[in-house]
């Protein structure tokens, strides 16, 4: 268990400004502090304390004359007092980027409760953010093995034979992904016991990413997870950071959409879960979005532990039921703070930035003055942003409309919620006020957010689908071997990178008497899909995709059934465009002498005609 050190004078306060401001420190500190009016914090210090251990150093501060002394050292907004709780984690990021260090409130035992777990899960991930989970124990661990018998707020119980069950902290495991993600009831694990904090360390029983990523193949569809978005690529991680850093892969535009024009911080959300397909394979992994089917079986991602779940599974929509008045105090007579202004729609996002507003005062203990002038929340001015000359494409409008409207919308609701959240801090008088109000801030952002998240994967749908739309621009052909030849070679540029284009050109294949008849008469299936197989059957990736099930047509559906061979020497092939679908549609072409591809037929899974 971590001492805490108290705070009871105008010396020690401004020594742990200085300790939090400087260069010396080498773990996460925790501040804690007590209302005006009371001798103990509603937090409780000491679970907070035992919870950190070794991770972390734990003060406790009581709101007085010296918290000016505190507070005028620190940065703007970096405060803490009144009550609330806050971990600082190491470096000095925090101090510009708050979201690094959040102000954890409590007013009463309730918030007290909330607080303190949510200040214990602040302290551990920073410490696990740190290193220090890879540093030496100062005290002797045991190696022991248990199964899981439950999750709970973050914590997986495990029976290790001791009568209470040891925990498995999320925030101490793998980073920003959840227990139940990593372990699920009656599993078994083993790891190293720490009898001070009762905590089971399993990290060193984590798969490695070689031998969880193995059973991936080239073709396959699998889940990954958004780690990095811009107007022009994107990072997508297949298997999270361990011991070893995450295996990742980079998507440009075009490997997500056709539309040359999307900016992808429209299309996809940071901590979003998405299907890919596996183009290349390790050492360096390379994906492809625009050519996924929504009917396409996905690969179910790997485990972090040997017989745990998935790490990622598919995510559902949230939504978000209006306020429950039955819930809610009645709504306090209160100045009602201006709507949020309508945005002007953009061809191309850029961060909504408001216009310039007053400087805001500068947080302090003075604000606890029941006779200080109350600050009102006033709504920003309306943002002013360029419009691109390019214009979206008819059928994209509405979503690029709509997701503008909500990022505004979302960037408003911060502001107030922020606004609203230091207005807490004002006083008693003021608090089950300002409380409502936080609590409706914070629902109506959260609404808008997973708003704003369901649209954009819509979006990215959308642009994804509208080449086969009807009346969408793109190139019209009068021949249709012409258009199909230009599928395949679009989906040549679009999946070998042009670095490598040089080195692996298109191969020429034929296209049989029968092929263009076949396709336009066959159904449930697109034609770009077909090309896009066709571009693996010429490059010779087709035989390495398992879910292409490539083998010899034969004359009959016997396996000893005759290989059908033309006169000229052709051997027929055959392969899945869609697989686990009733009546799943093959691809029907032929090996010639020479090596050259001609296509055949498209059929459906029982046709057995060349």
């Amino acid at each position: 268990m971590a001492s805490i050190q108290h705070i009871d004078g105008e010396r020690s306060a401004g020594a742990l400004a200085d300790l939090l401001n400087g260069n010396a420190r080498r773990r996460p500190v925790v501040v804690v502090t007590i209302p005006a009016g009371r001798t103990e914090p509603w937090i409780d210090v000491d679970e907070v304390a035992r919870e950190a251990g070794n991770l972390a150093e734990v003060y406790l501060m009581p709101t007085g004359d010296f918290t000016w002394e505190f507070s005028r050292r620190m940065a703007d907004g970096t405060q803490v007092y009144g009550g609330a709780g806050r971990a600082y984690p190491v470096g000095h990021e925090w101090s510009s980027d708050l979201s690094k260090s959040p102000l954890r409130f409590a007013f009463d035992a309730k918030d007290g409760e909330r607080a303190t777990q949510q200040l214990i899960s602040d302290t551990l991930r920073m410490a696990a953010s740190a290193g220090l989970l890879q540093q030496l124990p100062s005290r002797a661990l045991r190696q022991v093995n248990g199964s899981v018998v439950g999750v709970v707020a973050g914590r997986a119980l495990v029976d290790a034979g001791n009568m209470f069950p040891v925990t498995i902290a999320e925030e101490l495991t793998v980073e920003n992904v959840p227990i139940e993600r990593i372990v699920s009831a009656g599993q078994k694990v083993s790891g190293w016991y720490d009898a001070d904090t009762n905590r089971l360390d399993v990290t060193k029983s984590l798969r490695t990413a070689s031998e969880a990523l193995a059973t991936y193949a080239v073709g396959d569809v699998i889940f990954t997870k958004v780690a990095m978005v811009r107007g022009g690529k994107a990072e997508l991680v297949l298997y999270p950071k361990t011991t070893v850093p995450a295996v990742t892969a980079t998507v440009l535009r075009a490997d997500v959409t056709t539309n040359p024009a999307d900016d992808l911080r429209t299309l996809m959300t940071v901590g979003e879960v998405i299907p890919a397909r596996v183009v290349t394979t390790s050492p360096k992994w390379t994906l492809i979005l625009n050519d996924v089917d929504d009917d396409e079986p996905i690969i179910e991602a790997p485990s972090l532990l040997v017989g745990g779940p998935p790490w990622l599974v598919e995510e559902d929509e949230v939504f978000v039921d209006d306020e429950p008045s039955a819930l809610l105090p009645p709504a306090p007579q209160v100045p009602t703070p201006a709507a949020i202004p309508d945005p002007v729609v953009i061809e191309e996002p850029t961060p909504v930035t408001a216009s310039p507003t007053p400087t805001p005062t500068r947080p302090n203990p003075a604000m606890l003055d029941r006779n200080r002038p109350r600050p009102i929340p006033t709504s920003p001015a309306r943002p002013v942003q360029p419009v691109s000359a390019v214009q979206p494409a008819e059928s994209t409008k509405a979503l690029l409309l709509k997701i503008d409207g909500l990022t505004a919308e979302v960037s408003g609701l911060k502001r107030e919620q922020e606004s609203l959240r230091n207005q807490l801090v004002a006083g008693s008088d003021e608090r089950e006020t300002l409380r409502y109000l936080f609590d409706q801030a914070e629902r109506r952002a959260n609404r808008a957010e997973n708003d704003l998240k369901s649209t954009k994967s819509r979006l990215r749908k959308a642009g994804n689908a509208k080449v086969a739309t009807a009346g969408v621009e793109g190139p019209q052909f009068a021949d249709h071997e012409q258009g199909f030849r230009y599928l395949v070679l679009t989906q040549w540029a679009t999946r070998t990178l042009p670095s490598e284009q040089r080195d692996r050109p298109l191969p020429n294949f034929i296209i049989g008497p029968r092929f263009l008849d076949s396709l336009a008469r066959l159904e449930g299936i697109k034609e770009e899909k077909v090309a896009d197989v066709v571009f693996e059957i010429v490059t010779g990736l087709a035989p390495q995709n398992p879910s292409r099930e490539v083998h010899h047509l034969r004359t009959g559906s016997g396996g000893d059934d005759p290989v059908r061979i033309r006169d000229d020497g052709a051997i027929a092939w055959r392969a899945s465009l869609q697989v686990k679908t009733p009546s799943a549609r093959r691809i029907h072409y032929w090996i010639l002498p020479n090596g050259d591809v001609e296509l055949a037929r498209v059929a459906t899974h029982d046709d057995f005609d060349a």
